[in-house]
């Protein structure tokens, strides 16, 4: 259970930790993505004991592995302006709800079975972040278009992640490498493109990053290890966790004010999780 506990905790701590730091500019903020692959580079290839001479990398279809290796440094800078517009506990809440994508895309690209209960909670799954918004205010540090970019970004990097899964020569370990070194010069490529001083503090804190997302990853796999036959149980944990605890830091650290109707939205994500996790166990 340790080792779930860890994955939660790193997950809570990423959001936690570039909220904190109150990045100014966009290509500081890229400077810390830039050394936070890196190092999940670094110790991708050295805690999985991967050798370059190994791995088959004409195996991956790198349309998808590039289209995933873009995505995942430039969906940090919608997580740093949701962070930054809209609080942890909603930034949170939507990067969990996004799940929901794959679902939605399983319909078409893997031709799964339409079914009345999967129709329900993506149903639900959109009223919770209608709730979870709430009334449009006349204040623009509201904005609420950061959080869709958000939820739309996640969802999407995991529908991308389950297509090159389909490939089941794959290794997954190996592809995380992969993408995570194709991320980091994806990052190396907005810091030139962007202009500002380079503060060199932000590749300190960068690298902080990089272990605390990887020790996410890694304890998530080592746990549905651990937890081959209750996967349900990993899925539940983290997902309500990241959720509950999010709202928790938010409210507490960061004196975030969630609305009755945002709690309301808050609760139905929480019910909307519930049920992926019984479809997932094929109860429902």
């Amino acid at each position: 259970m340790s080792v779930l506990i860890l994955s939660l905790i790193s997950s809570l701590l990423v959001g936690f930790y570039i909220k904190y730091l109150k990045i100014k500019t966009k290509r500081s903020l890229f400077v810390l993505v830039f050394a936070n692959y890196v190092m999940a580079s670094f110790l991708s290839y050295y805690l999985f004991n991967l050798s370059i001479s190994t791995i088959n990398f004409a195996i991956f279809d790198y349309k998808l592995v590039i289209c995933v290796a873009i995505l995942l440094p430039t969906i940090f800078y919608f997580l740093h302006k949701s962070l930054e517009i809209s609080g942890l506990a909603k930034t949170d809440i939507f990067q969990r709800l996004s799940l929901i994508i794959p679902i939605i895309f399983s319909f078409f690209i893997f031709n799964e079975n339409f079914t009345y209960i999967k129709a329900f909670v993506i149903f639900l799954t959109f009223l919770s972040i209608f709730l979870i918004l709430g009334k449009k205010s006349n204040n623009k540090s509201t904005n609420f278009l950061y959080l869709i970019a958000v939820f739309l970004g996640y969802g999407i990097i995991d529908t991308l992640f389950k297509l090159i899964a389909t490939n089941k020569d794959i290794n997954f370990v190996e592809l995380l490498f992969v993408i995570f070194v194709l991320s980091s010069f994806i990052s190396l490529l907005y810091i030139l493109i962007l202009k500002g001083k380079i503060e060199i503090k932000y590749l300190l804190f960068g690298l902080l990053l990089g272990v605390l997302n990887f020790s996410n990853i890694y304890f998530y796999i080592k746990a549905h290890k651990i937890f081959a036959q209750t996967p349900t149980l990993v899925f539940i944990t983290m997902n309500l966790g990241v959720i509950v605890g999010g709202v928790i830091i938010g409210k507490c650290y960061f004196k975030e004010n969630l609305s009755k109707w945002s709690i309301y939205g808050v609760i139905l994500a929480i019910v909307c999780i519930l049920l992926l996790a019984l479809i997932q166990l094929k109860i429902i």
